[in-house]
């Protein structure tokens, strides 16, 4: 029935409901209940087996030797659907890169910060990859990168005032949804903090709004050492990962270098 359905049937168990959800069918039922409003009731009905993990998963036994997972899925995307996609990825990168300018500029107006540079995919041409949803690498489809990301290395003077930064993240921002209506979330601008000169990894700027906030992250060794200095258990930062294709947005001592007017490879 699962498979006349155009269900996997060796994924059903991720519908078992849990005890949360007292309100839905065990999976056998929920099946049976699909199929009757789909095809009506059957002539014959396999004889309900209950799985020796899963109580109500109904099965004829047949599902066991399926192999053909990717028969069952959806279907291969179209190419109006994978040209979307492309937008839809570009689009999401043009407003994490418009988003580093934006939280750069409001950075540079806080007098301990002395330099900020992009780095990371955000910072690199375009590039297209094999996506890694299934439905695309099974139809051989060939995307732009999906960008998960910004990520800003942010040299300072002091660690003291770090809730400053955190308000200009979010001022930054709110001024870029206002101003070109693109919508980028404040834990999507990953900060990284070093120290001028010796460039001494400090930590990362925290996404909470309290510090310390009570959360499991917030346990690891020196977390909060400084308000709102994040640690991350076991992560080492690299500053080299800023010198090959980093793009520096702000210098103090330079002002604005011409890479912040770098022309958007899009």
């Amino acid at each position: 029935m699962a498979r006349q359905l155009g269900l996997n049937p060796r994924k059903l168990a991720k519908h078992v409901p849990s005890p949360a959800q007292p309100w839905k069918l065990p999976v056998g039922e929920w099946v049976r209940e699909l199929y009757r409003k789909s095809h009506g009731t059957p002539a014959s009905e396999p004889r309900p087996l209950e799985h020796p993990q899963e109580p109500g998963f109904i099965s004829d036994g047949s599902f066991e030797t399926f192999e053909d997972d990717a028969s069952w899925l959806d279907p291969d995307p179209t190419r109006e659907e994978l040209e979307d996609e492309d937008r839809f990825r570009l689009r999401h990168r043009e407003a994490f890169r418009r988003a580093a300018d934006y939280v750069s500029a409001a950075f540079g107006r806080l007098p301990f910060v002395e330099r900020v540079v992009l780095f990371g995919s955000v910072a690199q041409p375009p590039r297209r990859e094999t996506p890694r949803q299934w439905r695309y690498r099974r139809a051989g489809a060939r995307l732009w990168h999906e960008s998960k990301d910004v990520d800003l290395a942010v040299w300072v003077s002091q660690v003291s005032d770090l809730k400053a930064l955190q308000k200009a993240r979010g001022r930054a921002l709110n001024d870029l949804l206002a101003d070109l209506e693109l919508g980028v979330a404040h834990h999507q601008v990953d900060v990284f903090l070093l120290e001028p000169r010796t460039d001494r990894y400090f930590g990362r700027l925290c996404h909470f709004g309290v510090c310390p906030k009570g959360k499991p992250e917030c346990r690891v060794a020196g977390c909060g050492a400084a308000l709102f200095l994040r640690q991350h258990d076991g992560f080492v930062f690299d500053p080299r990962s800023t010198e090959n294709g980093g793009i520096v947005l702000f210098d103090r001592a330079r002002g604005l270098p011409s890479a912040a007017d770098d022309d958007l490879p899009f």
